[in-house]
């Protein structure tokens, strides 16, 4: 989240971000930021910090190129201050979480024992980095100099039992710095921890097909990052709550 977002926090607070507890399984919800160098902006978080008490800020500018030093950052927090947490999830700003979906899947998951080395999200197994110097992506030979990527996470979610949040965390320390967030998380770090990461077949949805249909997946991604939409995707998870039935497998 970047640091100036009031509105996607305040929009997060309004829908999933309601929900701390669902079926007896606690919920915490954290928005993490970098600095920023704009004094009158600081003030303004520090105030809704205050207020909130959801927010925890790194000693990094928040920019696009430091995503990496958020991940990193994101889990030295976790590592140190969410001891009991069984399990974690990490998203961006335009995913809409389905808690009366998620909570039960993960209580399966722990009722089955299935708590440790558990990666699951969008895998990307087919990319190559991008050579364009006016692309977004663009990295060079420097930085990378090989032409295929690593299997990763796309970057927009993904679950982790907490075991797995502590070993990237510590692997973090000997791994060199990549740019890409998600190449160097998911990428490097779970292949040095030999972690396989795993993608169900109902983990996400774009939310402009899913509006007004039964919300069976567990993550939905708002690419038009459109407050409207998020709402009433939310709207849409809330009116399916108590009658949900998905043929999923746990």
């Amino acid at each position: 989240m970047a640091p100036g977002n009031f509105a996607g926090r305040n929009l997060i607070r309004s829908t999933f971000g309601t929900v701390f507890s669902f079926h007896s399984k606690r919920i915490e919800h954290v928005f993490v930021l970098g600095k920023t160098e704009n004094v009158t902006l600081q003030q303004e978080i520090e105030h809704e910090s205050k207020r909130y008490m959801d927010i925890i800020q790194g000693n990094f500018i928040d920019s696009y190129r430091n995503l990496t030093y958020k991940l990193v950052f994101s889990l030295f927090w976790v590592n140190n201050f969410c001891n009991h947490a069984k399990y974690v999830i990490k998203m961006d700003d335009d995913i809409i979480i389905n808690i009366p979906l998620i909570v039960p899947y993960l209580a399966e998951k722990l009722k089955a024992g299935q708590t440790s080395n558990v990666l699951e999200c969008k895998t990307i197994t087919e990319n190559i980095p991008v050579r364009n110097r006016n692309n977004k992506w663009f990295i060079t030979p420097e930085e990378y100099p090989f032409t295929k990527f690593l299997p990763y996470c796309a970057g927009h979610s993904s679950i982790m039992s907490i075991d797995v949040v502590r070993k990237m965390y510590r692997a973090s320390k000997n791994v060199p710095y990549l740019w890409l967030e998600d190449v160097y998380g998911s990428g490097f770090l779970s292949l040095l921890l030999k972690i396989n990461m795993f993608m169900p077949k109902f983990y996400f949805e774009p939310v402009i097909s899913s509006l007004y249909n039964k919300p069976c997946s567990l993550f939905y991604l708002n690419i038009l990052k459109n407050d409207t939409n998020s709402l009433e995707m939310w709207n849409t998870i809330r009116k399916y709550e108590n009658r949900l039935n998905c043929l999923i497998s746990f």
